[in-house]
């Protein structure tokens, strides 16, 4: 007998811990980055910087729904709510509501790959999803791309709070 292929049960665990689960790296969440920050500081783009918070959890949202597509073997087109796919606007000018309507969207995509990933059949983890990757290169490299961009996210926040010292 075969030992089981743990990789799809390691991923869920690792993308969606439990509440109150420490990260496996110990830094921020997606979740407590975009914590407390309002419609207007999640809009601004720093100087030298290309995207803002706002910018970065569509791009995550749809990141999302790109892997579950993937997993479910699903065209992507017209899949993602948004228009402009990857890097959707942020509606000008920002507002409350419409921060929290894109942060609702990023939950609901998160909860779809988990769903999506918590189906798929951990025995064609190997097989081709792509042209360039695997199943199991979407799942860690979602988990990677998280990493990179809540560490903008991190800098972003920062970047907003010297800019209010003045």
């Amino acid at each position: 007998m075969t030992a089981p292929d743990l990789r799809l049960r390691d991923f869920l665990d690792l993308f969606g811990p439990a509440r109150g689960k420490r990260l496996w790296y110990g830094g921020a969440s997606l979740r407590s980055s975009i914590q407390k920050i309002g419609a207007a500081d999640a809009a601004w783009t720093a100087p030298g910087h290309d995207h803002s918070i706002w910018q970065l959890v569509l791009h995550c949202a749809y990141e999302r729904c790109y892997v579950a597509c993937q997993l479910e073997g699903v065209s992507t087109r017209g899949a993602f709510p948004r228009k402009g796919s990857s890097w959707a606007p942020v509606p000008l000018p920002p507002s409350e509501a419409a921060w929290e309507e894109d942060k609702a969207l990023l939950w609901t995509q998160h909860e779809a790959l988990l769903a999506a990933a918590a189906r798929f059949d951990p025995a064609r983890l190997d097989e081709q999803a792509t042209e360039r990757f695997t199943y199991a290169d979407l799942l860690w490299g979602i988990i990677m791309h998280d990493m990179y961009h809540i560490g903008e996210m991190v800098v972003l926040r920062r970047l907003v709070a010297l800019r209010d010292k003045g």
